[in-house]
């Protein structure tokens, strides 16, 4: 059997340049590598099918001998399972790496920037916003695939007994779109927030339609439209939709949709083009 551990701390600190590159041998198939630029690297040379293979374990003084003997006795038991150590170190990386890019915040962002184009400014606004105020504050640093039903479910549960119910069921929504893109680009492989969508507890909350203006009170709402200055606690926008509202009989959906197109302020009270 060859020798192993033939080498010293102080050997290696004592190998200096040369014009040629040689190495210093510790046995066992690993060895300090000396170059004439005066780098030092540990190489691990083994066979595999016969092929003559070599494996860096890393620079010295980083990696001291004691390290290096330890990285070695790592590598055979790769190479005595038939697999190179190089390309198993190489899709250690790629996992460590997919993992750190795996987080929930990593991925909902992506998810955002990838639907921007696609989405009106209204939703793109609201879906970002329902993230950061009821998801990324416990979710955004977790690898995705740790986020369990249950957790996200407290999550969830805590927004919904505030009393914001329907923000809570559109916040599970956006979580689980968030999942399914996970799983489309292959980050994720579970979505625990679809599995959510049929919880009981999650009730859908009534819907409470404003009631209408009561024709006594139509006065006193002209009146507060007439307040300028200090003295008009409205937006300016809020003011002007409220007076076409009520010069023209329009739907909300068509004032808020308008465009300076369909205005001609030329006419007394304006020409509202409706788009009914």
């Amino acid at each position: 059997m060859a020798a192993e551990k033939l080498l010293t701390e102080s050997t290696c600190k004592a190998a200096k340049p040369r014009n040629d590159m040689y190495y210093l041998n510790d046995g066992g198939g690993l060895r300090l590598r000396i170059k004439p630029n005066g780098s030092r690297s540990w190489i691990y040379r083994f066979r595999i099918d016969g092929k003559e293979n070599t494996n860096s374990l890393g620079t010295y003084p980083q990696v001291t001998l004691q390290i290096a003997r330890v990285k070695l006795a790592q590598a055979k038991e790769h190479v005595v399972k038939g697999d190179n150590p190089s390309t198993v170190n190489r899709i250690a990386k790629t996992n460590q790496i997919i993992k750190g890019e795996a987080t929930f915040g990593t991925i909902a962002k992506q998810w955002l920037e990838k639907n921007k184009a696609d989405w009106s400014g209204h939703h793109y606004e609201r879906n970002e916003g329902l993230l950061k105020r009821y998801l990324l504050h416990d979710l955004e640093r977790l690898p995705i695939d740790s986020i369990k039903e249950a957790y996200l479910f407290t999550i969830i549960k805590g927004v919904y007994d505030k009393g914001t119910k329907e923000s809570a069921r559109r916040a599970r929504a956006v979580a689980a779109q968030i999942f399914s893109y996970a799983k489309a680009t292959h980050k994720g492989t579970i979505n625990p927030a679809r599995d959510m969508a049929e919880n009981q507890y999650f009730k859908k909350p009534a819907v409470h339609h404003f009631t209408a203006l009561p024709q006594n009170k139509v006065g006193e709402l002209f009146k507060a439209l007439n307040l300028t200055g200090l003295h008009q606690k409205l937006n300016i926008k809020t003011v002007c939709a409220l007076r076409i509202a009520l010069y023209t009989g329009l739907r909300d959906n068509s004032i808020r949709g308008a465009l300076w197109k369909e205005i001609d302020l030329t006419k007394p009270f304006g020409r509202y083009h409706a788009r009914e």
